[in-house]
């Protein structure tokens, strides 16, 4: 299996190589080869990337075939059969969805586990209620096996322990937008990330755009990076809403602030504000020779009207407008040459009694042509002067006046900046309201203007380069307005799995549930799946979050858990200050659990503090803001009520904060 994939690894670089060093010509031209070399790659990075583990299952059926079950596929001209099968295949669907009670044609279920390209561990479940055989090796199963195992700060994949509701859901042929909501620690995050795996595999639209996953913050998206690859799928960006947009926040906004730029309403007002800079009123004067031609307002808005027919965003749109504008003003140059003509021969013909025209034809005709006079418009070259005045500065400066080129920059300033203009294009808010949007020219961006960049930048150079098949968005109930609009133009196709739970939702969720956070921004028509069942929280940890989870989603159903694990344990570190009591609980659990990853969750403000006093030599230092979708075996939660305080959701901050652990979880008071 080894040797077939490292043959065509080989086989793939030889002929990478080959065509990277072949003249342009001999390839069809350099952008043939460019694609077909990028084509190449793509399939390499795949193989490469699934390299490790690669086969980590066989299903054997009841009438003796077997298949090996991995990564990808993998195919050979001398067998029937695949020499493994990819777990996407329809094929493979029995490794994941087979039981003792519907056995669907299995005797046999092997686990395997490999490091590297050796297997460690043999694991058989058998399904049609036969006795082992010698060759039967029949153990704990591999989930077990993988919830004890200790954490590595970087989320694995779930492809060989997939169970059945989650391969449900993967494998769903649903093509439209599926919402997977759930507990702590029931696999939303990983669950989307296979579905991702598989509508590249399973939907053409999706392989040929790739898919984006959009994450809530640069340390998350860092904890999940390794499991796509892994999957052998590189076509795939991670981004959180600061790469989409190409700017990165220097400051923090507050909630006030923060929710309110993120609705609709903001859209609206920009695009509003784009539209008194598209002409509209006023008229345009260039010189062409020595005379001065001028357009009056009804010919402007005409240019203006043809821009805008062209549907085309702000910049594209200026150029249209100023080709309209060169092509009236050549035309009314070629009127005013004429019309000068015109009068030069009636002022020649009042004061000679001649008509030049007609003496023109005469003198032609007594040389032998017998043709027109040529007509005076032809004295002037239409294209040439059009290309002349296209080129000329004078022109551009004319046009700008009218329709000056923007940046997304200067469009959000010149309305965050302007009293006036928040107060012309946002007449629904309230005088305190737009003085919570005002801010300092040239000041810092906030993760909260991050969707208003956006979305001026579609306004003023049109939609994002780059578009995908598939889009998976991780605590999708934290989207703004703003937000599921920077989303919604990177997916025309509105195929999209949604990660989420409203029990963990942050200061910018107003919905309660799907329907109300979703209707405004995708419609109704969405399929809901829901995870039950929580592998990474211990029942114990759950129950001490039960009045906490009450509080905070009434309406919500607890997941249950099939582990168990330490009591939490509370330690009071009054009156020491905290962070000499948590530095002695760290010292303390390294002692015992030498090997485990251990997190300090606390409120935002006391992240330096804990650096500096040398916590993070200890454990990983965690923002409460930020430890959503992060697991860890131990977790600190230093100081809950300033987690609580600390922002509009802080007893949801907590939630999350007291669900990070898989062992145990300690919390300082």
């Amino acid at each position: 299996m080894y040797a077939l994939l490292d043959r065509q690894t080989a086989e793939l670089r030889d002929e990478l190589g080959r065509l990277l060093k072949a003249p342009a010509e001999e390839s069809g031209g350099a952008y043939a080869r460019d694609a077909a070399a990028e084509h190449l790659t793509g399939r390499l990075r795949r193989l490469e990337g699934a390299g490790q583990g690669l086969c980590f299952g066989r299903i054997d059926h009841a009438d003796g075939t077997a298949l090996h079950i991995g990564r990808l596929g993998l195919h050979t001209d001398d067998r029937e059969l695949p020499l493994l099968v990819d777990w996407r295949a329809d094929a493979a669907r029995p490794f994941y969805t087979a039981t003792p009670v519907h056995p669907l044609g299995l005797r046999r279920r092997r686990h395997l586990r490999l490091e590297e390209r050796t297997v460690r561990e043999i694991s058989d479940e058998l399904l049609d209620g036969t006795p082992p055989a010698p060759d039967d090796l029949v153990a704990d199963g591999p989930l077990i096996a993988a919830l004890e195992a200790r954490r590595t700060g970087r989320m694995g994949t779930a492809v060989s322990t997939l169970q059945a509701e989650q391969d449900a859901i993967v494998r769903s042929p649903h093509r439209g937008v599926s919402v997977v909501q759930g507990g702590p620690g029931t696999g939303k995050t990983v669950v989307a990330l296979h579905r991702a795996a598989y509508a590249l595999y399973a939907f053409p639209r999706a392989a040929e755009q790739g898919v984006l996953v959009l994450g809530p913050n640069t340390r998350f998206l860092d904890y999940i990076s390794h499991v796509l690859p892994s999957l052998g799928e590189n076509d795939v960006v991670l981004a959180t809403t600061a790469d989409l947009a190409g700017v990165r926040p220097t400051a923090h906004a507050p909630a006030p602030v923060a929710r309110l730029k993120g609705t609709a309403v903001m859209a609206e007002a920009l695009a509003a504000l784009v539209r008194t800079r598209q002409a509209p009123a006023g008229d345009f004067a260039v010189q062409v020779g020595q005379e001065w031609i001028r357009l009056d307002r009804h010919e402007v808005a005409a240019a203006r009207n043809e821009a805008l027919r062209s549907g085309l965003a702000h910049n594209r749109a200026r150029e249209v407008f100023k080709e309209q504008l060169v092509d009236a003003v050549t035309d009314a140059a070629a009127r005013a040459t004429t019309d000068t003509l015109e009068r030069i021969d009636a002022e020649v013909a009042r004061a000679t009694g001649l008509d030049l025209d007609r003496a023109t034809r005469a003198d032609l005709r007594n040389l032998g042509f017998d043709g027109p006079a040529t007509d005076v418009t032809d004295e002037i070259d239409h294209d040439a002067l059009r290309a002349d005045l296209a080129q000329r500065a004078q022109v551009d400066h004319a046009v700008d006046r009218l329709w000056p080129r923007l940046s997304a920059r200067t469009l959000v300033d010149a309305l965050l900046t302007d009293p006036d203009a928040l107060a012309a294009h946002l007449p629904a808010l309230s005088t305190a309201e737009l003085a919570c949007l005002l801010r300092t020219a040239g000041g810092p961006w906030t993760g909260a203007d991050l969707p208003l960049l956006d979305e001026a930048a579609a306004l003023v150079d049109g939609p994002p380069e780059r578009s995908f098949g598939h889009v998976v968005v991780d605590e999708a109930q934290e989207l703004s307005a703003m937000q599921w609009r920077m989303v919604l133009r990177r997916c025309p196709t509105r195929s999209m799995t949604l990660v989420g739970d409203f029990a963990q939702a942050g200061p910018a969720a107003d919905a309660r549930d799907w329907t109300g956070a979703l209707a405004p921004h995708l419609g109704t028509r969405f399929a809901l799946h829901t995870l039950t069942v929580s592998y990474r929280t211990t029942q114990e940890i759950l129950a001490s979050t039960r009045d906490l989870l009450t509080r905070i989603a009434p309406d919500q159903t607890p997941a249950g858990s099939i582990r168990h694990g330490e009591v939490p344990r509370t330690v009071t570190a009054r009156p020491r200050p905290l962070v000499e009591a948590l530095v002695a609980e760290l010292r303390h659990q390294a002692e015992q659990h030498p090997g485990d990853l251990r997190a300090v969750v606390c409120a935002d403000h006391r992240t330096v503090e804990f650096a500096q006093a040398g916590v993070d030599g200890w454990a990983t230092i965690v923002p409460a803001s930020e430890a959503r979708g992060l697991e860890f075996d131990t977790v600190l939660v230093a100081g809950p009520d300033e987690i609580t305080t600390a922002r509009p959701c802080g007893e949801r901050d907590l939630y999350v904060a007291l669900t990070r652990a898989t062992k145990r979880l300690v919390t300082l008071v």
